[in-house]
């Protein structure tokens, strides 16, 4: 996945075979130079896109790609591509928001997962009571809360998580004065007894918390859902080439206009 920017060498061929030796160079720096830049906006232009159809993308998403500068067969040119490692990451959401279609699943789901909490073809989305960061995704202390509470840790998510012991759960659950306890449950897909009493809420993960009177309230933290096929919102190769037709012949014009009155 790329936006490739490739000088034109036909026609600046036919040009460099007119012009002596500094004329011939004097085009060469002009084709870099607008390679560079062109390059240059083509990744602002990338981020003021992703910050206009994204609800507040955090950092890594807004310099997920970077420049390149091959130089295959002595031609000059560029690739504004993602940068190393990005689309093997769990937590990429771009590629499904350039391409469309169902998004891959994420660190935690695989946790869940090997719980035997979440089945296969089944994803998890914040629930109405899900602490939500700045940037409007799930806490990660909260992701790691839960698979701690279901001992799930192990089975694979950035940072460091200790699973929780039965006592540390236990005192979870009664809480303090100042603090009221929960615990937190799964109802899961397909199950639909446990413990002989029917499971009336929709398959997800809920906090039940209890206060010092008794009172109870069960929140959804997590919710399990079927499918997330994304439709295509980010225009990345469109944003990318009317960049390059824009700008790249109006640069190169500049500077070698520039390196050619050096030369009279």
């Amino acid at each position: 996945m790329a936006v490739q920017l490739n000088a034109d060498t036909s026609d600046m061929q036919r040009l460099m075979a007119r012009l002596g030796q500094e004329g011939r160079r004097a085009v060469e720096i002009a084709m870099q130079e607008a390679v560079r830049k062109t390059g240059h906006l083509v990744i602002a232009a990338e981020r003021r896109e992703m910050r206009r159809v994204f609800d507040r993308p955090t950092r890594f998403t807004l310099n997920a790609f970077e420049i390149s500068f091959p130089r295959a067969g002595g031609q000059i040119g560029a690739r504004v591509q993602p940068k190393d490692g990005y689309w093997s990451r769990s937590d990429n959401y771009l590629q499904v928001q350039i391409e469309g279609g169902q998004r891959r699943t994420k660190a935690f789901e695989r946790a869940l997962k090997a719980r035997g909490l979440l089945p296969d073809g089944w994803f998890a989305v914040p629930g109405a009571k899900a602490s939500i960061d700045a940037y409007g995704n799930m806490s990660a202390g909260q992701i790691r809360q839960v698979l701690a509470w279901f001992t799930a840790a192990e089975s694979g998510l950035a940072g460091s998580i200790q699973n929780m012991t039965a006592a540390t759960r236990q005192r979870r659950r009664r809480g303090t004065r100042k603090r009221a306890g929960f615990e937190y449950f799964a109802v899961v897909p397909g199950v639909n007894f446990v413990r002989g009493r029917r499971q009336t809420l929709h398959p997800g993960i809920y906090r039940r918390t209890t206060t010092g009177a008794g009172a109870r309230s069960i929140e959804p933290i997590l919710i399990f859902v079927r499918r997330m096929r994304y439709s295509r919102r980010f225009d990345f190769y469109g944003i990318g080439n009317k960049i390059v037709r824009d700008n790249y012949t109006r640069l190169f014009n500049t500077r070698y206009q520039r390196e050619m009155d050096k030369i009279r």
